[in-house]
């Protein structure tokens, strides 16, 4: 089966989550011999290496001009070489399959990954979300199926697309730590607790930093570590304010340091307002840590009560006392909730089993 892989950018070339998934993926399906992929791409590069795998590269974006007139264009030249391909399947990450889009609707797969412009904040960014709103309902209402990465996703899906069955359910994913398995956590007091994510609103930074400032106010403060990881436009803001010793401030965190920090802190925190599925808490679970997220996005298929806290968006208080609840629980208990985080990926979140489903997928929608 001849597959289209369509994207506007692949990781390390450009940065993201989308672009993450899209290299990720894309290795994962290469590993079934009865799968042709051509990836159609805007970079110079030679990104993959599988006799699997054609590269189709094609002129980028240009960055100094309107990107949604940009992005148009690009997927004519998208739409161009879709024509002379003929796949079976047309995969097509974010916008990259505009231009045109209906004359493939019958084998076109739609993956609009966290529908930012969905979950947009404040009216500034809800003003500026409404032509990417169009567009991708446009969309929708061509795709042969729209993935989602399920929980809220699914239904914000189901508002916008032409009918239900168009609604596919396939998660983000990650490849797993050879070395977490072996992985044993003694839980420590006082509670290392980790944040890693861009200083920025929408990340619930500002949420995060009140549930600290209540900690010390009701003198519990010190039953804890903060480590925080992550720049952003509210980066320079906080550093410049004073704060408890015991609340560190770690900046731009490096790829090859990550992992060591999932190691050497008990309790991952992510008070975002809106997402996707995060990676970022698939990783710290690969590692074993519990999780505490606010319930947003597909982040209920992650947590559950056996390993963390969902908590309601924006809710300091909730934050507050999910720490706290963590903190009083016995070391079992702790190291339980870990355990049950690995599992949870290993059986669900793995890019062998989430590539495995989109085979399926495949398959089905070529019959």
């Amino acid at each position: 089966m001849h597959i289209a892989f369509c994207t506007d950018g692949i990781y390390p070339f450009i940065t993201g989550g989308m672009q993450k998934h899209s290299r990720l993926l894309i290795e994962a399906l290469s590993k079934y011999e009865d799968l042709r992929i051509s990836v159609l791409h805007p970079h110079t590069e030679t990104i993959f290496n599988s006799p699997q795998i054609t590269e189709i590269k094609l002129a980028p974006l240009s960055t100094d001009k309107n990107y949604l007139v940009e992005t148009y264009r690009y997927s004519q030249r998208v739409e161009a070489s879709l024509k002379k391909l003929k796949p079976d399947i047309i995969y097509a990450q974010g916008l990259s399959v505009w231009a045109g889009s209906k004359q493939f609707s019958d084998r076109l797969i739609i993956n609009p990954h966290g529908l930012e412009p969905y979950q947009a904040l404040g009216w500034k960014n809800r003003l500026i979300a409404i032509p990417f709103k169009w567009i991708f309902n446009y969309l929708f209402s061509h795709a042969a199926k729209i993935i989602s990465l399920g929980g809220k996703l699914s239904e914000i899906i189901k508002q916008h697309s032409a009918h239900a069955d168009q609604l596919a359910v396939l998660p983000n994913a990650i490849n797993l730590p050879p070395t977490a398995a072996d992985l044993v956590r003694n839980p420590a007091s006082p509670v290392k607790v980790l944040f890693l994510a861009r200083f920025a609103a929408n990340k619930g930074i500002d949420i995060l930093f009140n549930a600290i400032d209540q900690l010390a106010a009701s003198g519990q403060l010190s039953k804890f570590e903060f480590r925080l990881g992550g720049k952003g436009p509210l980066y320079e803001q906080y550093l410049s304010k004073p704060r408890p010793a015991n609340v560190e401030l770690l900046g731009f965190v490096k790829d090859e340091e990550i992992d060591r920090l999932y190691q050497e802190n008990d309790l991952f925190v992510l008070p975002t307002l809106f997402e996707g599925m995060p990676t970022v808490v698939l990783e710290a679970m690969s590692w074993k840590m519990p999780i505490i997220v606010s319930d947003v996005g597909a982040t209920a298929e992650q947590v559950d009560q056996t390993n963390g806290y969902l908590i309601p968006p924006g809710s300091a208080d909730a934050l507050v006392k999910a720490l706290l609840d963590f903190e009083s629980s016995s070391a079992s208990a702790k190291i339980a909730m870990g355990e049950a985080s690995y599992q949870r990926v290993t059986d669900l979140f793995t890019w062998d089993a989430v590539a495995f489903k989109h085979r399926e997928l495949f398959y089905a929608l070529k019959q």
